[in-house]
């Protein structure tokens, strides 16, 4: 937000020392240094606004692969451990399950916000990813579903079956965000 505040502030400056510059009109001698020193006052402002600006935006830059890189870092990996979900748990399964798929839909549309930023060149391959990815959550859906529909018998097989969809998801998901930092 404050780049280009800051941006037009410094070209504001820049057109005000050069439109300083050509309409002075020395009348004698002192003027001409007095006119001088407006001028080149003016255009230190300008300089120190630009560099402002540039260290602004550099500072965003960095903030914003920051972000990126640790966006999909803080996914839970409750699921990791499937083994310890009998079926006498299997609500806490899905419980937790839920809870993790909240935390990857976050991720996702904080990745869709980037891509939505994106610079033309990138956006349309990274629509595509996030295409991908939006199908791998819809996925997911139906693997849970099957998960608490299923019985003692099927257990095991739908619980691993969600377990392997969910780590592919958020691996995909890795995948995009790190494909968006380094073509931002």
């Amino acid at each position: 937000m404050k780049k280009p505040y800051l941006l037009s502030t410094a070209l504001a400056l820049a057109v005000v020392a050069v439109g300083c510059q050509k309409t002075a009109t020395p009348s004698d001698d002192s003027s001409t240094n007095s006119s001088s020193s407006v001028s080149d006052n003016l255009k230190s402002g300008a300089s120190n606004a630009l560099d402002a600006t540039k260290s602004a935006a550099t500072n965003a830059w960095a903030k914003t692969k920051e972000v990126t890189t640790n966006a999909w870092e803080n996914l839970k990996e409750s699921l990791q451990p499937a083994a310890d979900y009998t079926y006498a748990k299997k609500d806490a399964f899905v419980t937790d399950a839920q809870a993790d798929l909240a935390v990857l839909d976050q991720k996702i549309n904080a990745l869709s916000d980037k891509v939505d930023s994106a610079s033309d060149s990138v956006k349309a391959d990274a629509q595509a990813k996030l295409k991908d990815l939006k199908a791998q959550r819809a996925a997911l859906n139906q693997k849970l579903d099957d998960a608490k529909a299923s019985t003692e018998a099927t257990w095991d097989s739908t619980k691993t079956a969600f377990v392997n969809a969910y780590n592919d998801t958020k691996s995909s998901l890795k995948q995009a965000w790190d494909w968006l930092k380094s073509n931002s």
